[in-house]
């Protein structure tokens, strides 16, 4: 997971807990802030400074993971040009006979 947070792009990471138990749900996101925080070497804010005081580098965890959670809820996050590469059959050898195997693209 340490792996994820470090290469997520800043701008992509939300915190939740799927924990299913209510009393515990609070406990469990509140770790994974302070995990996301250490990884990606943020502070966490210990006071509320207005917007306008900060630049966005100043910024501590939970008020970039306050942004990301309002661009993804208002649905505003950009599309992004998917760079992976397209899997074909051929990358799934046990999809594929050998006689029958040729590079087509899933769809």
């Amino acid at each position: 997971m340490r792996e994820l947070i470090a290469a997520c792009s800043e701008d992509r990471i939300l915190a939740e807990s799927d924990y299913n138990d209510i009393d515990f749900v609070t406990s469990q996101t509140w770790d994974m802030v302070k995990l996301i925080a250490e990884i990606r070497d943020w502070p966490i804010e210990t006071e509320w400074l207005n917007e306008d005081k900060l630049q966005d580098s100043e910024w501590g965890v939970v008020r970039r993971l306050e942004r990301n959670w309002k661009v993804f809820k208002n649905g505003d996050h950009s599309v992004r040009e998917n760079e992976r590469k397209k899997k074909t059959i051929i990358d799934y050898a046990s999809d594929v006979s050998d006689e029958n195997r040729e590079e087509r693209s899933y769809k």
